[in-house]
């Protein structure tokens, strides 16, 4: 029985000071998708209760009656012996003027208790922890570059203990987040935000920082909706003009970007020893690849000509001292031709051109270090296969006389 994370927009329920958050969800058991509607309160004495039911109707009706259970004027309240109705009145007097009931001071007491069973740890301690954490479990540079990237300034919104940041202040927070410089960001960079914070909190409770509840709610805050963005690509001439102008290792760059499809940091940690063009094969290891996970791409037959004149046993290909100088570069290299820049257009190019001429997006997706899925979505139907066939076929002007050496000690 498996549970997805909840839907839509979560409804906060109250009777008197007694509140409740009802979230929808989706379950799966045994094979079948059912809705399901989660409740979620904190009842005097048991703690946080997560409960699901079949309806909106009928965890509403729960909740009023475990809300009128433990309001004022409870039937069994005329049960109470002197000292009860004491200690009640007690309190009742105690709370007054403070706009909160016995109940809510419960609830509060409750959570404060909860908390203080948990080490306090800052949001910003606990991402630092989560970076070491996959450092030392073999993740790229790339992935742990990542964590800090999206983290760091949500440890900046929070200076706090993460314990006391709850899923109203996380959902305010992405719906205000905006870029570097103060832009609006997309709906799947605000996604990928929401995502790393959902690893977060979940890197937390298996560290016992916060309650396995909290992380949870966390989890279920629903996704925003993410915009369909074309793709775009370089066309072969245009590609053609691009490496005429390079020289040396910004046309081998250049050219593995295209005919390879590797993504800019991966071209920047690029090294000879991982081009083996006896064996026609380039191999970008997991501790270069954004998804740890090493991969082999072929070397088409016009990507072995653009590199056999630039081989060199050993050494890194790059010249740029890091990833955004290289993307400069690059650029600067398309404009210097005459051709305007298009964002990841190399790789975009050579997932577009090889998906239409092998057809096969699981191949292209091993090959791009990308998933099915996101090949469909994203490339498909972009280019034909008669354009494809073009793209690979771009090749360097050479002499009549001479003859590419593809053979030999090439690594």
């Amino acid at each position: 029985m498996k549970t997805r994370k909840a839907s839509g927009k979560p409804e906060t329920l109250r009777v008197g000071s007694v509140t409740a958050t009802l979230y929808r969800a989706k379950k799966k058991v045994a094979g079948r998708e059912y809705e399901i509607f989660r409740l979620v309160y904190v009842e005097p004495g048991g703690g946080r209760k997560v409960r699901d039911f079949g309806s909106r109707e009928k965890a509403r009706g729960v909740f009023e009656e475990v809300a009128k259970a433990y309001a004022l004027g409870r039937p069994d309240a005329l049960s109470w012996s002197a000292k009860e109705r004491a200690e009640y009145d007690a309190a009742a007097q105690a709370l007054e003027g403070t706009g909160v009931g016995i109940f809510g001071a419960v609830q509060q007491f409750l959570a404060s208790r909860s908390r203080q069973q948990f080490p306090t740890k800052s949001v910003s301690e606990v991402v630092q922890e989560l970076a070491r954490d996959r450092e030392a479990a073999g993740c790229s540079e790339e992935h742990v570059r990542d964590i800090t990237k999206r983290l760091e300034p949500f440890a900046k919104a929070f200076q706090c203990p993460i314990g006391s940041v709850n899923p109203p202040l996380v959902r305010d927070y992405l719906t205000k987040l905006r870029g570097v410089k103060g832009q609006p960001l997309t709906g799947r960079s605000k996604d990928n935000a929401r995502r790393m914070i959902v690893t977060l909190f979940n890197f937390a409770r298996q560290q016992r920082y916060v309650p396995r509840e909290l992380a949870d709610e966390i989890a279920e805050i629903p996704a925003p909706k993410i915009e369909t963005v074309a793709s775009g690509v370089f066309t072969p001439d245009a590609i053609s003009q691009i490496l005429a102008a390079a020289e040396g290792p910004d046309q081998v760059l250049l050219a593995v970007g295209a005919f390879a499809g590797l993504r800019t940091a991966e071209l920047h940690r690029l090294e000879w020893q991982d081009i083996r063009l006896a064996e026609r094969v380039l191999v970008v290891g997991a501790e270069k690849a954004k998804t740890a996970s090493r991969r082999v791409i072929p070397i088409a037959d016009n990507l072995a000509e653009w590199l056999s004149p630039h081989v060199q046993p050993v050494g890194r290909i790059s010249r740029y001292s890091h990833e955004h100088a290289l993307s400069w570069g690059v650029m600067k290299i398309a404009r210097g031709a005459g051709v305007p820049w298009v964002k990841n257009g190399l790789r975009h190019s050579f997932c577009s051109y090889r998906l239409a001429v092998t057809k096969n997006a699981a191949q292209v997706a091993h090959e791009a270090g990308n998933s099915p899925g996101v090949v469909h979505r994203h490339y498909a139907s972009l280019v034909t296969e008669l354009q494809g066939k073009a793209w690979f076929d771009v090749r360097p002007a050479q002499a009549s006389n001479v003859i590419p050496l593809l053979q030999g000690n090439q690594n």
